[in-house]
């Protein structure tokens, strides 16, 4: 923090109501060096459903508000992180680049027999690739079929030479929808998945976990679009007829891969950095070993406290 910055803050009382409302959300968005539009503040306010309206009347009422959120170009972003807008562009012109480069993947997975989700998840989904990044996907899979679908995706990854970018690590079945770990992390998660596929599932993976809507009363599932970027799909009806050609041979080939992977997995055990953060069950496979979720919400609840008050 620059000592201008600080030196304001000093003077100024912590921000109450719909006004740190507004600071929050664009802390925790900067948090991943993210400014955000007036729609995505509005998308995004924790725990208030101001209107955009109402956010432009509060924004311009309140100088002690301003004096720690910055609006440029249609941006809303820490008062001392100047360069996050001219940042964001550069990272989202990488960011399409590199879904182009792998549509091939993404077509493939998104035809898998069983898929009913796929939607893109972490800083892809926000088009807010830093470097090479990863593709991360967040999946979900018609009945018992998670581990033949997520062992499937990482064989398409091998084939395709991209394993070590492919980040599958969020595979659900459309039986068991409730996200462990209700809090901001989760719920910010969810907000900001961009289906390819399933749009419908998604709707019903917000019904299924209140909590989103606690943190974020703004937010509906029609927000969730993936700017634009589509993939060929493989017409329903077509796919419920390879679906039920395979029962027999996917329900063998899932207690295969749910035996095998498994194993492997947990005897990888030793080198996961949050295994309180691993479910290794049979509708739900989630393989965040190296999770960013305590670590996130320490970061957020010390800058909220250091620029907007306890």
């Amino acid at each position: 923090m620059n000592a201008r910055l600080a030196h304001v803050q000093s003077a100024i009382e912590p921000l109450t109501g719909d006004a740190r409302a507004i600071a929050r959300s664009v802390m925790y968005a900067s948090l991943f060096d993210y400014p955000l539009t007036l729609a995505q503040l509005r998308q995004t306010l924790i725990e208030s459903a101001q209107t955009p309206t109402e956010i432009l009347r509060t924004y311009a009422a309140n100088p002690d508000l301003r004096a720690v959120v910055a609006c440029r170009d249609g941006f809303y972003f820490p008062a001392d992180r100047p360069g996050l807008p001219a940042e964001r562009r550069d990272r989202e012109v990488r960011s399409r680049a590199f879904l182009a480069r792998h549509r091939r993947l993404l077509t493939l997975i998104c035809a898998l027999p069983f898929v009913r989700l796929v939607a893109l998840s972490g800083s892809i989904a926000h088009q807010n690739l830093e470097g090479s990044g990863d593709l991360d996907l967040f999946i979900v899979v018609r009945g018992r079929h998670v581990w033949s679908v997520a062992v499937t995706t990482i064989v398409l990854a091998r084939l395709l030479r991209l394993r070590r970018t492919l980040c599958a690590n969020f595979v659900l079945s459309d039986r068991h929808l409730a996200i462990a770990n209700g809090d901001l992390f989760a719920a910010s998660q969810v907000i900001h998945l961009k289906p390819l596929v399933g749009e419908d599932l998604l709707r019903q993976l917000v019904a299924a976990n209140p909590f989103v809507q606690r943190y974020y009363p703004n937010f509906t599932p029609a927000m969730a679009r993936h700017g634009g970027y589509h993939v060929p799909t493989m017409p329903a009806a077509i796919k419920r007829v390879v679906e039920w050609g395979l029962a027999l041979p996917g329900a063998m080939a899932e207690v295969v891969c749910r035996t095998a992977y498994r194993h492997y997995l947990r005897r990888q055990m030793a080198t996961w950095q949050s295994p309180d953060q691993v479910r290794l069950d049979d509708e739900c496979l989630k393989l965040h070993t190296r999770s960013h979720r305590r670590t996130t919400l320490e970061r957020f609840d010390s800058v909220v406290r250091r620029t907007i008050g306890a």
